[in-house]
């Protein structure tokens, strides 16, 4: 599959997703050495990626360092987010042929501390775009549900999702710039409104915002944002 097939594969596939099947794709597959020049004293998000190296960086002074092979159809990611363990595996069951208008997909491990197995099935229109889909599954025992649906916005990678993550209710809006040079997720999580911005300049993306929900919703989250943009 080529650069371009392949990028549409990454758009059609997990746009509708939030970030909910994208978990475990923030980061690529070499480890991390030295330094990452961010300071772990300030709240809030701040992160950074960098083609062939992890997702390094902090949520209110809690360390990230995970790792995954990125962009891939499936594969194992491992580290730690917000301090907590990461050990999973992924799956998108995408062909790359403009016939397939059902996208299944699965992830199942350690996210963040706790252990998730989530599916979703995500519906395309005509030239790639998405439509809509469904993730279902359970975290730490409790179940999961959303769905998620187009929505206008900055580009044909626009989308709403709703639903209730492990006993978390949550309500979010994506969109992503049509370059894929910046892009953000807005919403609220358990009550409380955050925000989550990520920018790119030449290899390097930079992600920054507020968030107080679960880290393991935020590693999903974050982990869409990379994957398109990384």
């Amino acid at each position: 599959m080529g650069d371009d097939e392949w990028f549409l594969t990454r758009r059609a596939a997990l746009a509708a997703g939030g970030g909910l099947v994208a978990a475990f794709l923030a980061g690529c597959s070499s480890p991390s050495h030295g330094s990452d020049g961010i300071d772990s004293g300030g709240s809030g998000i701040a992160m950074s990626y960098t083609n062939s190296s992890p997702l390094t960086g902090f949520q209110d002074g809690k360390r990230t360092d995970v790792t995954a092979p990125m962009p891939q159809g499936s594969g194992h990611a491992s580290g730690t987010f917000a301090a907590e363990p990461v050990d999973a595996r992924w799956n998108i069951s995408y062909n790359g042929t403009s016939d397939q208008t059902v996208v299944p997909a699965t992830v199942a491990g350690m996210l963040a501390g706790v252990a998730a197995s989530l599916s979703g099935t995500f519906n395309l229109a005509p030239n790639f775009l998405f439509e809509s889909g469904t993730i279902t599954g359970m975290a730490g025992g409790p179940s999961v549900s959303a769905e998620a649906a187009r929505a206008p916005g900055a580009s044909t990678s626009s989308v709403n999702v709703h639903g209730d993550f492990a006993g978390t209710p949550f309500s979010l809006y994506g969109t992503l710039a049509g370059d894929l040079s910046s892009g953000y997720v807005q919403g609220t999580a358990a009550g409380q409104a955050f925000k989550v911005s990520a920018s790119r300049q030449s290899q390097k993306v930079d992600l920054r915002g507020n968030y107080s929900g679960p880290s393991n919703l935020l590693a999903l989250i974050i982990g869409t944002l990379l994957y398109f943009m990384g």
